[in-house]
């Protein structure tokens, strides 16, 4: 007699291969889920940094005072230095730290050399031509970048410090429809002499040549139906990090996808995606930056990383 299986065994091998197939699925799901989360972790890290240290080398050819946490809720700013409460958005007057690299310009003034009176100020070892180059190559513009008002001088003084020191502060850069007391518009040859328009209340022997403000926001922050907005082509959403770029407060200008006010001129770039959070505050006269990114993960909670960068 031929035995065969009964329909009892049959029953038992077809459950016991289902638990066993399962079994190696649910192993197979997570090691396949740790993989994922692993990459992420690293991926992040990666990304987290990238944007710290593009976001510190911009920072760090910064004029210290100038430095200004923006709220787009409610149109106010203040020196960073004085945030009694974080805001959003991270703004800033940049250097034209091309044009100093190049050596086109010294950043200092002879003060024997120079008449206060007649505001010509005398700057040895710059090159107000080369100026000029170096910074419409940077813009890609052909103007005369001192004349468009492109360019302005800031002297160091006690703006050194990274604390605005200034009573008046909201007229000192010309930030969000202010005035800019203290930013003057200049002109400078080839010998480096310095035209000064305006008579500023103290000359100093430093001095900084600024060519733009720059800004920094998360998408949630921002005019997402701004034109420059638009121009990126992308799904933009309220957790991707944002700078803003090639706009001047002194010309009344704000960043181009600023909901408030109007002047709004510039360019912008994506600096990252998955930005949960940003924040910059002032500590020991240093700017400490901190970022949080989190990626979601099908079938598991979400990776999540924080990370944080100073910058003197």
């Amino acid at each position: 007699m031929k035995r065969a299986f009964t329909l009892i065994e049959i029953i038992m091998v077809i459950v016991i291969t289902g638990i066993l197939a399962l079994g190696t699925f649910k192993a197979l799901n997570a090691l396949y889920i740790r993989s994922v989360k692993a990459q992420a972790v690293t991926e992040l890290s990666l990304d987290s940094q990238v944007v710290l240290d593009q976001l510190s080398m911009l920072l760090y050819s910064r004029v210290p005072a100038s430095v200004i946490g923006y709220d787009t809720a409610d149109a106010t700013f203040q020196p960073l230095g004085e945030l009694a409460v974080p805001k959003p958005v991270l703004e800033w007057l940049g250097v034209a730290e091309e044009s100093l690299v190049r050596r086109d310009y010294s950043g200092f003034i002879d003060m024997n050399a120079s008449d206060t009176l007649s505001n010509t100020l005398i700057s040895p070892n710059s090159n107000g031509l080369k100026v000029n180059a170096t910074e419409a190559l940077k813009f890609a513009l052909s103007s005369d970048m001192f004349a468009n008002d492109s360019i302005r001088l800031v002297f160091a003084g006690t703006f050194d410090t990274g604390i605005s020191g200034h009573l008046d502060f909201p007229n000192t850069f010309g930030w969000h429809g202010g005035g800019a007391g203290e930013i003057f518009a200049i002109g400078m040859d080839a010998d480096g002499n310095i035209t000064l328009q305006g008579s500023p209340s103290f000359v100093y022997e430093k001095y900084y040549l600024v060519d733009t403000a720059y800004g920094v926001a998360r998408g949630g922050e921002i005019d997402k139906n701004a034109q420059c907005i638009r121009d990126l082509g992308l799904n933009l959403d309220n957790d991707t990090l944002l700078l803003f770029y090639d706009y001047r407060p002194w010309r009344a200008e704000t960043f181009c996808a600023d909901p408030n006010g109007s002047g709004q001129s510039g360019r912008v770039t994506v600096l990252g995606r998955n930005v949960t959070g940003f924040r910059a505050e002032l500590v020991n006269y240093t700017i400490r930056l901190s970022i949080d990114m989190v990626r979601p993960i099908r079938g598991s909670t979400p990776v999540h990383i924080s990370k944080q960068k100073v910058v003197f």
